[in-house]
């Protein structure tokens, strides 16, 4: 089994994020921006958190069709394939075809404790080439998992925009505070490089998978993907 620090409490968050924040962003990889196969990464502080923490905004265009790649993040049996260091992801129930509510669990090495979370996942149509799915923190929703600290701040979203030629452009964001005795400066890092990891894992294991997986039939189907295969 194994366990790893302090990377892994960053990557159950990365399905946590919210808009909403009037901060001026500041790209990191501005030298990359304009290539479509990097992760693009810009970060930006949250001044009314207290403490501050940092949120970070990661895109990537992946070769697949929108209505396809919901499904295939969605499917919590294959994340540890792009989501490195994921040690446990449970679906814990689905309360509506648009929501699931996911615990996450993560080991840590002395002297930190390991983390849970709980989130809820929900699907917003914003019309038929757009999909947000918001990640809403709920840490009173569920039992913690035995000896792990229960993460309490946390907000997150994912954005998925159909393109021309069978792409989707993805969009993560993810800001949080993990509590205990790690230090912020700590988890704001760790969460900008792993939001690059994980987008960087996810473009060739979507590529090569998405044809695994159907569309929600329950959502509108792009204009523009109707012809993908």
């Amino acid at each position: 089994m194994m366990t790893v620090w302090p990377r892994a409490l960053a990557l159950i968050l990365i399905w946590i994020v919210s808009p909403g924040h009037s901060e001026s962003w500041q790209p990191q990889n501005q030298q990359q921006s304009q290539t479509d196969d990097l992760v693009q990464l810009w970060i930006q502080q949250d001044k009314a958190a207290k403490p501050h923490y940092q949120l970070v905004r990661a895109e990537i265009t992946i070769h697949a069709p929108i209505g396809q790649l919901l499904p295939l993040l969605q499917d919590a049996s294959t994340q540890h394939h792009w989501l490195p260091y994921t040690h446990k992801v449970h679906v814990l129930e689905r309360p509506s075809p648009l929501q699931t509510r996911v615990q996450f669990i993560t080991q840590s090495r002395w002297p930190f404790k390991p983390r849970d979370a709980i989130t809820l996942f929900e699907i917003e149509p914003l019309g038929p080439n757009q999909i947000r799915i918001n990640m809403i923190n709920q840490p009173d929703s569920h039992p913690r998992a035995t000896g792990h600290l229960r993460i309490q701040t946390a907000e997150g979203h994912w954005l998925l925009t159909a393109l021309e030629s069978c792409k989707t452009r993805v969009q993560y964001q993810s800001g949080s505070r993990w509590g205990g005795m790690i230090p912020q400066w700590l988890v704001d890092s760790t969460n900008a490089s792993l939001a690059k990891d994980a987008l960087t894992a996810l473009k060739p294991w979507a590529e090569q998978h998405y044809k695994d997986y159907a569309a929600y039939d329950f959502l509108p189907a792009s204009t523009l993907h109707r012809t993908c295969h």
